[in-house]
């Protein structure tokens, strides 16, 4: 390029910059001239169509990807909601529990149905644990999962075989993610529930871990309260 060129390309550079930001401080310009949105041309693959139609375009566009995120909002806040009417009639059902092991002969059949899971672990910090709960130090727990404990919360996704195997027994070697929720009365560990799945997207890292995160403090509340007042509570 020569240097006339050159200088006839940054000039016209330099006009197009001010136009632009001429436009940019007068927003409303189109509005006084609406038949220059006809007049407007865009070149693109498919060929040259007016501004407005441009306009009208991605308009229409944009309306579908909100319409669609709009649905799956909607069908998430349904899910959610399900899912919370759900977990409230099983808090109800677990109120009525007398021992551990009528606490987690309950668990066993009432939430398999609303997370959809195959496989349920519960673990007991405790020398010794009635089933279905099953004994574990919080020492071993802690070198086979690190972290968890000491996140306070729910955690989700998928995990290693190693860790699946410990969690769900041979059974976790047919797992593909799960869901484990820590079990605190206040700051005090009193063991692990987890909910395992065969399939890999099922629980996943990103979901929200509010409900099962709620239940664990009630099946912990449960468990502190069993323990220090047997006698209060009704057999199921």
């Amino acid at each position: 390029m020569t240097d006339p060129e050159r200088s006839r390309c940054e000039a016209h550079e330099e006009e197009e910059r001010r136009v632009a930001q001429w436009l940019r401080q007068h927003p409303d310009f189109f509005e006084r001239h609406p038949a220059l949105l006809s007049q407007l041309e865009i070149r693109h693959d498919s060929g040259t169509v007016s501004l407005i139609e441009r306009q009208v375009s991605q308009l229409r566009r944009r309306s579908d990807e909100l319409e669609e995120r709009l649905g799956e909002m909607m069908t998430v806040a349904s899910d959610n909601e399900r899912l919370q009417r759900r977990l409230h009639e099983v808090g109800i059902n677990l109120l009525a529990c007398a021992s551990p092991a009528q606490l987690g002969i309950r668990l066993f059949n009432e939430l398999r149905e609303p997370f959809q899971c195959q496989e349920l672990a519960l673990l007991r910090f405790r020398p010794e644990a009635d089933l279905p709960w099953r004994a574990v130090t919080q020492s071993d727990f802690e070198q086979r999962l690190p972290g968890l404990l000491r996140n306070h919360r729910a955690l989700a996704g998928k995990w290693r075989r190693d860790e699946l195997r410990f969690l769900f027994g041979e059974s976790g070697l047919q797992m593909s993610s799960a869901a484990v929720i820590p079990l605190l009365a206040g700051d005090q560990p009193l063991g692990v529930m987890a909910l395992g799945s065969t399939e890999p997207s099922h629980f996943r890292s990103s979901m929200d871990t509010q409900f099962i995160s709620q239940l664990g403090d009630l099946v912990a509340g449960l468990l502190a309260r069993i323990e220090r007042e047997p006698a209060a509570a009704i057999p199921c």
